[in-house]
């Protein structure tokens, strides 16, 4: 009977092998099987895509995916106006692709079943009201991959009229299965549901983007749509999972290049709906603004291909969703790794055998800042596109490809996959205030390197740094509430937002003491002022004791570097005296709206409030840093991104000095002492490893005063003695080198 039964169940699996693995795939010689070929399938009004794992409806006349099947679901389904993928864009009008005409570019029939382009195409159709441009919208789809590709182009012959430029974006409306979002860190929870936001209702005062939700497991909070946006260059996979299904729907990005506004590029990624977005073309806060085409301009641009992926954990898995966002993120670093594709059949798409690479090292020589460091920069390469109102605004531009990578610890880059050019470079990050640029510095050719050497950076200054406050990292993140600005307070405060919190937590303004204070928790995020809650303009207190006064007849400034405004004008004075010109403020550059839409940062800029250090004398300073709202309006504000004073001779008495530890086992250069000196002073320098070693005395002006040392020298503890008798007196700076060390430190000689 047992046999009888085990012959019976061998029939059975024989059959299924028979018919069913056919539907499902094929197998090798070697017995492994073989994922399912990609079928195309023309229903008249649709097209469906599949491959055995997924399998996606598309929507001949407006290139909507109106239906995503993967695991059995479709992942669509529930989600709001039906659930979709869908294109849309404001040039300047709002509009969707409709009337397209549909190709299949690649025919997996003739491709043994590997592979499936498609193409929608929308031209244009000679209407003043529409974008003059012509749209393509692509799908692709491989053999074995759990999710499709998808791409766009946007061109504009030379024949057509001005077209103004706007956003351009790829919107999905997911199921509503999906409960957990998943776009960083901080913005990775469980979400409010669509009904909660129908709900909801809009405080006053508030954009339409905010409202206070009155059910749910988010009840009395409020939610704003912008809480979960961030900097391109900082995520790789956004997306949603379902706790209930254990599957989740991400948007990848293989490549950075084709987004607009540089790597800081802040945009909207997802929102309660749930809503999941690709906004490869964005001008949210005040970046990649810079779009406009002109007539007469031949001008194209590919966006992508970029993986909608599809990933699902067994039943009963802990924290599914936390798994979700690691195997997606896994994913993303694959897909980088293929990048650029090499199946995209698109003519205008460079292949990788058709791009370069650029190498090279930061040196940031600063003789006159011994933190100054190369580590951990962003570095880019781009042409400015026609059009561009500067050489150097990369963060307003659109129209162009923009390639960035972040150096190593030693200053190292590496830019690879750049589409052939003369190309400019620019650098910025928390290593040196201000960006660094170089004007067709980079000739890129296919197949080849372009290697640069060291790419020498000498930040831009008035005089050395005497005090600083914050990290020059184009955000105000190290600031208070730089890491919770997106959280909300609960009703029935009424502060829907926390930048709304400053005029409670800082009644007074902020008053910063140099050397006492603490960044993280006495400067604000944002000097917020609202007209119709505080009678006169915030000012914000600087406070610091200077050990002398400057040499007379030099200059002084104030540099601050902005990480958003809006609405204001900014204005300095220091010890009582207005030193901004004109007096009623400068407008500081490419104003942005990073507050309002729930940012730590928006479109930067800096500028030097020079002014003549008589200003400044021995004991307390103050220096102020208030507001002006501009026009009509009825709030201004400004994210501080960092601030410094710059003046010639003199330090603060609050000064932080190097503690001399022994036997360190890396090399060291300590404060020279005494210091202030007159004439003479010690310097000494730790050794970790045998090598040439110099040790150079420059003046403020970078120019060289004298060598101390200059040899070879074994591991070890050493002294020198620096005699400035025949010098005036002065800030001076003495520098280590010895290999790829180096360090700088100031100093002061006295009469």
């Amino acid at each position: 009977m047992t046999n009888v039964r085990a012959k019976s169940l061998c029939f059975i699996f024989m059959l299924i092998l028979t018919f069913a693995i056919p539907a499902i795939g094929q197998f090798r010689h070697d017995g492994t099987l073989i994922a399912p070929d990609v079928t195309v399938r023309d229903s008249g009004s649709a097209v469906i895509l599949s491959n055995g794992i997924v399998s996606a409806t598309i929507d001949k006349s407006s290139a909507t995916i109106t239906s995503f099947i993967y695991d059995g679901m479709n992942l669509l389904d529930g989600g709001y106006d039906g659930g979709k993928i869908y294109w849309s864009w404001n040039m300047p009008n709002y509009q969707n692709p409709s009337g397209c005409t549909y190709t299949l570019v690649a025919d997996p029939a003739s491709d043994s079943g590997n592979y499936a382009e498609i193409d929608f195409r929308m031209a244009w159709n000679g209407s003043a009201s529409e974008a003059a441009m012509d749209v393509d919208i692509y799908y692709c789809l491989l053999r074995g991959t759990r999710g499709i590709y998808a791409a766009a182009m946007l061109n504009h012959p030379s024949s057509y009229p001005a077209n103004p430029g706007g956003e351009f974006r790829m919107a999905s409306y997911v199921g509503s299965m999906f409960d957990w979002l998943s776009v960083d860190s901080l913005r990775n929870r469980e979400m409010a549901t669509e009904y909660d936001w129908e709900a909801g209702t809009v405080p006053s005062g508030a954009p339409k983007e905010v409202e206070l939700l009155h059910t749910g497991i988010y009840a009395n909070q409020y939610e704003d749509k912008y809480n979960y946006s961030a900097d391109i260059g900082d995520i790789d996979v956004w997306g949603w999972s379902s706790t209930s299904k254990n599957v989740g729907i991400w948007v990848t990005a293989p490549s950075k290049e084709y987004y607009n506004g540089g790597p800081m590029k802040r945009e909207l990624m997802c929102h309660v709906g749930p809503t999941m977005l690709n906004m490869v073309n964005g001008q949210h806060y005040g970046m990649g603004t810079q779009g406009a085409v002109a007539a007469g301009e031949s001008w194209r641009k590919i966006f992508g291909p970029f993986l909608i992926y599809c990933n699902s954990v067994a039943p009963g898995t802990p924290d599914a969703h936390t798994a979700l966002w690691a195997d997606a993120m896994a994913q993303a670093k694959v897909e980088q790794s293929k990048w650029p594709y090499s199946w995209f059949i698109n003519p205008y798409f460079v292949p990788d055998s058709g791009r370069g690479t650029i190498t090279g090292k930061l040196v940031i020589d600063d003789p006159t800042d011994s933190s100054a460091s190369p580590a951990n920069m962003w570095i880019g390469a781009a042409i400015p596109p026609q059009g561009a109102t500067s050489t150097t605004d990369f963060q307003l531009w659109s129209k162009n490809y923009q390639f960035w990578v972040k150096t190593d610890s030693a200053g190292n880059f590496m830019i690879p996959h750049v589409i052939p050019g003369t190309y400019n470079l620019y650098a910025f990050g928390p290593g040196a205030a201000g960006q660094m640029s170089k004007i067709a510095c980079a000739n890129v050719t296919a197949g080849n390197v372009t290697n640069l050497g060291n790419v020498v950076w000498t930040p831009y200054r008035v005089a050395p740094t005497v005090w600083q406050v914050g990290i020059p990292d184009r955000t105000a993140k190290e600031f208070k509430h730089g890491t919770d600005w997106w959280t909300s307070n609960v009703y029935p405060d009424m502060r829907w937002a926390k930048f709304m919190n400053y005029v409670d937590e800082f009644p007074n303004g902020v008053n910063f003491t140099i050397g006492k204070s603490n960044p993280a928790t006495d400067w604000n995020y944002v000097q917020y002022y609202p007209r119709d809650s505080l009678s006169s303009p915030p000012v914000w207190k600087v406070n610091f004791t200077l050990a002398q006064a400057p040499p007379p007849d030099s200059t002084a400034a104030v540099y601050v570097a902005y990480a958003s405004n809006y609405n204001d004008a900014s204005i300095v004075e220091v010890n009582g005296t207005n030193i901004t010109n004109p007096t009623t403020g400068i407008y500081p550059p490419d104003p942005s709206d990073a507050m309002i839409r729930a940012g730590v940062h928006g479109a930067f800029g800096d500028h030097w409030f020079t002014f003549p250090d008589t200003l400044l004398h021995a004991g307390d300073n103050q220096v102020e840093l208030s507001i002006r709202i501009t026009g009509n309006n009825t709030y201004a504000d400004i994210m501080y991104d960092y601030v410094r004073l710059e003046a010639w001779g003199t330090y603060t008495i609050t000064d932080v000095r190097d503690i001399h530890v022994s036997n360190p086992s890396q090399f060291e250069l300590y404060q020279n002492y005494p210091n202030p000196f007159n004439p003479t002073t010690n310097i000494e320098y730790h050794i970790s490893h045998s090598g040439f070693v110099s040790l150079t005395v420059y003046d403020v002006l970078g120019r060289r005063i004298t060598t101390l040392v200059n040899e070879f020298q074994k591991p070890g503890n050493y002294k020198v003695q620096f005699n400035g008798t025949s010098l005036p007196s002065g800030v001076y700076f003495y520098r280590l080198k010895s290999g790829s060390f180096s360090k700088t430190k100031k100093m002061l000689l006295v009469e």
